[in-house]
């Protein structure tokens, strides 16, 4: 069983900061120079906790996990956050626009019990990397607090979930950003929880977004058990999340493209693709719909203002196809690195490594980059429902698959993790 749980949420003090200022997207899209500007934009933005600034000068004692903790302690003594009075869980409401038509994606925030993987409780689609998460470990150790959710998924055919907390919940706060319209509202009926709590019992979770830190809630679970033992259920046994469901018309899945620097003139770059499928040079960028038609073997490249469609021939899929596991082998993405094997005798790790790949899901910015050495190669989506095929399966996509847009923001709601007390913490 899936267990989820209200709780005593840390939020800001809508009288001491501007929430505009305050609030950031998740710390693993932005840029260092989208870092440094939302550190600038008030003493107060949740990078200084979340993502804080490092310095040449630091220290065992002083680092960005130090100064976190430093940050987190004053602003609740000064009053720039307070505690809820009463546990909660939260609805967040995301409504934008993508291309031309306006959507909404609903989904709650609560605290749910950690599972071992092996569980098949909460089920992964992506690898992680150690380095990613001993850096969100130093910073639970240090403020044995959460500062963001990380984002899953479950079924709810009729999704009574969400229309259960809309029908019951309680406007808190509306923010807009570049994305959209965010808001927060909050529920605080117990009747309400029980509901929600039965309907999520059954589960499985599939985790969307935020695998690292999945991962680092499990190491920090451990560390606190070795020291206050594994019962009763104490607060480091939950983790705060956004789940939504998968039936929610508003959930959006794009494609992550990858622009990638390559040694090759133009003539050998083509001659290279060439050999492996079907190449043709376009008179105009497709349309969204054209581009609807595009089956996972077709890619768009882009370079200094030409593009060329690609598709893999039939006989290289089938090769290709016996090399991967079934649930793997039809993904966009590992089409597309088994494309860069065969044509470059190159790997996304070893690109990545070297500083000459870049993900992104904007279109735009392929557009705007992909010029002299540095081709765009724009990808179709992975299906949604691939990730739970995948997940099902205890398999792994390739990295960097899916990309969920919009994200929701980082600082809405916090959670203080009291390792000697229980829930609802």
């Amino acid at each position: 069983m899936v267990e989820i749980k209200p709780f005593h949420g840390w939020r800001y003090n809508p009288e001491r900061v501007r929430l505009e200022d305050v609030l950031a997207p998740p710390y693993d899209v932005v840029s260092p120079e989208e870092q440094r500007l939302y550190l600038t934009k008030s003493p107060y933005n949740v990078f200084h906790l979340e993502l804080g600034a490092t310095y040449t000068t630091d220290t065992a004692n002083e680092n960005r996990y130090t100064r976190a903790k430093k940050y987190w302690d004053n602003w609740r003594q000064e009053g720039i956050l307070l505690r809820e009075k009463n546990p909660a869980l939260y609805l967040y409401r995301l409504k934008f626009s993508w291309q031309g038509q306006k959507l909404t994606r609903r989904g709650l925030i609560s605290l749910v019990r950690l599972a071992p993987w092996k569980t098949r409780k909460i089920l992964p689609h992506e690898k992680t990397f150690d380095r990613v998460t001993e850096d969100r470990l130093n910073l639970l150790r240090a403020t044995r607090a959460q500062f963001s959710q990380i984002f899953c998924l479950y079924h709810d055919k009729d999704l009574k979930t969400v229309k259960m907390l809309e029908k019951h919940a309680e406007p808190l706060f509306s923010v807009q950003n570049k994305d959209g319209t965010h808001e927060l509202l909050r529920v605080t009926a117990p009747r309400v929880f029980k509901e929600i709590q039965n309907i999520l019992a059954k589960g499985p979770l599939y985790i969307a977004d935020g695998h690292h830190r999945y991962t680092t809630a499990l190491r920090f679970m451990k560390e606190m058990e070795e020291k206050y033992g594994t019962t009763p259920p104490r607060c480091f046994h939950y983790m705060m999340m956004y789940l939504c469901p998968f039936e929610e018309p508003g959930l959006l899945v794009l494609p992550t493209h990858r622009l990638i620097s390559l040694p090759y003139k133009k003539e050998e770059l083509l001659k290279r693709l060439k050999s492996l499928g079907v190449l043709q040079k376009l008179a105009h960028f497709p349309s969204g719909e054209e581009l609807q038609k595009f089956s996972a073997a077709e890619f768009l490249i882009f370079h200094e203002g030409e593009i060329f469609s690609f598709r893999i021939s039939e006989d290289r899929l089938k090769i290709w196809a016996q090399e991967n596991h079934p649930q793997i082998a039809h993904l966009p993405v590992a089409i597309f690195t088994k494309v860069l094997k065969g044509a470059f005798a190159l790997s996304e790790t070893e690109l990545k490594e070297k500083g000459r790949l870049i993900y992104t899901p904007w279109v735009d910015l392929i557009r705007e980059k992909a010029r002299g050495n540095w081709w765009g190669f724009l990808l179709p989506p992975t299906p949604v429902s691939a990730l739970e095929e995948v997940a099902k399966a205890g398999l792994v996509m390739p990295h960097k698959s899916t990309y969920f847009h919009p994200k929701i923001l980082t600082g809405t709601v916090f959670f203080e993790i009291l390792p000697d007390k229980g829930p609802p913490c």
